[in-house]
């Protein structure tokens, strides 16, 4: 089950419980209620007593049950099906399904032809055996080429259709056609998507508010680029000029988006219902702001024991730092952030040459070149 704690839930909100499950208070009671029956004492090694124990905790149990399934009655707590079913008062936001990822085909003849030749079957092409794409359109060879290039879609929904480089996607599965002589995908297979997570769902939910005017606010852009994909985890959404929206993409894990997926928001953003008639919507990848990372680090004497623990510790902190870094638009390169991160690995101090402050405009992202991280020694405090 995921965890609602990650949920961007509004501070102001009260911490619910429908129930009380504190135990030593519901064990206090019924002993009193017990005595008062009865008239007698229950001493702490009484068998009646271990009964009423028990009897507590069973209850208790009883109550976190009861809370647990209250809470799925509210949004900031659901999970599953409840939050799919709590999705109806919010204006037309449903959970996003997978998606197949996507890419195009180029396929060649051992000949040239004086007419056009046209194959109408659906051709399918595998990277493995396993995963394969199916062409989406008429394959069209014009006359006198022997060269032409057709949509295909992954027959497996999800991020398993991803990545891969053009020229991996080249093994025809079908029976092959007249003439034909290889195959191989000409872009990066992408956009496959798996089903939307409670946490991004939620968060998506929340930001619905903002589609009930079609006047343009930043918000509203954010949460209908979003709604086409549950890959796109950050949007910025900008007026550089007066009737433009520069909307700008990017993909969790701090992943820049494909040209296919740029084009499938830029559609989605230009319908009549969305885009406010006197805006000019531009779909776009943020603009890339490279940094390196340089650093030395040094643990001290008493902890010489566990340097490789520490070393390791340091290893998961830099990471965290990179994926923090280039995670969100707009996010200034930032230094402190990592050197508070390095110092809960466990080290005694850090010396950091690179990255240097750095402020990031929106629409952009930093992005990490280079990263060397040095252990330097141990220390005296």
């Amino acid at each position: 089950m995921e965890n609602t704690k990650t949920r961007n839930i509004p501070a102001n909100l009260p911490e619910v419980e429908f129930v009380d499950t504190n135990t030593e208070a519901l064990v206090n009671k019924l002993i009193a209620g017990y005595e008062t029956i009865t008239g007698r004492t229950l001493y702490p090694a009484d068998p009646v007593r271990a009964f009423i124990l028990w009897l507590a905790s069973v209850i208790v149990q009883e109550r976190a049950l009861i809370n647990e399934s209250a809470k799925q009655n509210l949004p900031r707590y659901a999970v599953g099906e409840n939050l799919d079913s709590l999705s109806e008062i919010f204006h037309n936001t449903y959970r996003l399904e997978p998606t197949a990822a996507k890419t195009t085909l180029g396929f060649y003849l051992t000949t040239t032809l004086n007419e056009d030749y046209v194959i109408t079957d659906t051709l399918e092409v595998t990277v493995d055996g396993v995963i394969n794409f199916a062409t989406t359109g008429y394959l069209v060879f014009k006359a006198g080429e022997d060269y032409a290039e057709v949509g295909a879609v992954c027959q497996s929904v999800g991020t398993v259709g991803n990545g891969f480089t053009p020229g991996q996607v080249n093994k025809l599965v079908s029976d092959e056609f007249l003439y034909f002589k290889e195959v191989s995908n000409t872009t990066e297979t992408a956009g496959g998507s798996e089903e939307e997570t409670d946490t991004a769902f939620y968060n998506r939910m929340r930001e619905s508010e903002e589609s009930y005017t079609t006047a343009g606010p930043r918000g509203s852009y954010a949460y209908h680029a979003k709604s086409v994909s549950s890959l796109i985890s950050d949007v910025s959404a900008e007026s550089p000029q007066e009737g433009v929206a520069d909307v700008r993409i990017m993909l969790y894990g701090g992943e820049l988006p494909s040209e296919e997926l740029i084009q499938k928001v830029q559609e989605y953003l230009s319908a009549d219902d969305i885009r406010p008639m006197t805006d000019k919507v531009v779909v776009a990848a943020p603009t890339t702001v490279e940094f390196d990372i340089e650093a030395t680090y040094y643990i001290p004497t008493d902890k010489a024991a566990s340097t490789k623990e520490i070393k390791q510790a340091v290893e998961l902190a830099t990471e965290n730092y990179i994926l923090w870094q280039t995670s969100k638009m707009g996010r200034d390169i930032n230094p402190s952030y990592f050197n508070a991160m390095l110092m809960e690995s466990g080290i005694k101090r850090a010396e950091i040459t690179k990255p240097a402050f750095t402020q990031i405009p929106k629409g952009s992202v930093a992005v990490i070149k280079n990263c060397t991280v040095t252990f330097g020694g141990v220390e005296d405090e």
